[in-house]
């Protein structure tokens, strides 16, 4: 039975070729066509793997996001450091505002008691030099301020006060105001002394003066002149 039909259908197509085929041609179908086999594999396995993506990742892959610009630290604030540091400026500022500070050493402690040795010389034209020596010679010395100073020359034989002197503070030393009267007495041969200028420095413990004055004396009808120094050297009490 099949080989009949194949034999029909050689025949046939052998008319149309004898023919030109233009009577044998089929007519134009207008039914659409469709997807051939191989566009229905590749449909098949194309929504295999998309069902396979779904399960593994709950869907088709996002794309990746923008690579964002790293961000760029912010430059401190001009004023302040890092960790709230003050600025050179402010440093300055402070510096510029901050009062100096003293420097070196306070003025010496010259008030106290003072005992060692003097001795006073005197000199006056006509008359042989006289010196007085004094082993238990002592001075004491106040503060009226903390520039000036009240010194008193003790009498070693009852312990009065011979003259009080003044004197500006200047270091470690000390200068006597001018023209302050001392080593005057009363009486026949009385002599009346002033001195002119002088020097107390104090070193630690130890003290030293040394003064220059003048002095007159009055003889009778006569008044002599001169003039004395005296110097001390003495440990504190």
């Amino acid at each position: 039975m099949q080989i009949q039909r194949l034999r029909c259908s050689l025949l046939f197509l052998l008319a149309c070729a004898v023919s030109g085929g233009s009577s044998c041609a089929p007519r134009a179908s207008t039914t659409p066509l469709g997807l051939g086999p191989l566009a229905l594999a590749e449909q098949s396995a194309l929504a295999e793997q998309v069902s396979a993506e779904k399960k593994a990742g709950g869907g088709p892959p996002k794309p990746a996001p923008a690579e964002e610009a790293p961000a760029v630290a912010a430059a401190p604030s001009e004023g302040k450091k890092d960790d709230g540091d003050t600025t050179d400026g402010d440093q300055r500022s402070d510096s510029a505002g901050a009062e100096p500070k003293a420097s070196g050493k306070g003025t010496p402690a010259f008030a106290g008691l003072f005992a060692g040795k003097d001795v006073a010389i005197y000199r006056i034209a006509g008359i042989p030099e006289r010196q007085e020596l004094d082993d238990k010679a002592k001075i004491r010395i106040e503060s009226d301020s903390p520039t000036q100073l009240r010194i008193a020359l003790i009498n070693s034989a009852d312990g009065s006060d011979m003259c009080e002197l003044s004197a500006e503070i200047q270091g470690n030393s000390a200068l006597l105001d001018g023209g302050q009267p001392c080593f005057s007495s009363e009486g026949e041969g009385a002599i009346h002394a002033e001195l002119t200028s002088g020097t107390l420095t104090l070193n630690g413990d130890r003290l030293s003066m040394n003064a220059e004055g003048t002095l007159s004396v009055a003889l009778a009808e006569e008044e002599l002149e001169g003039d004395l120094s005296y110097s001390f050297k003495g440990k504190r009490q």
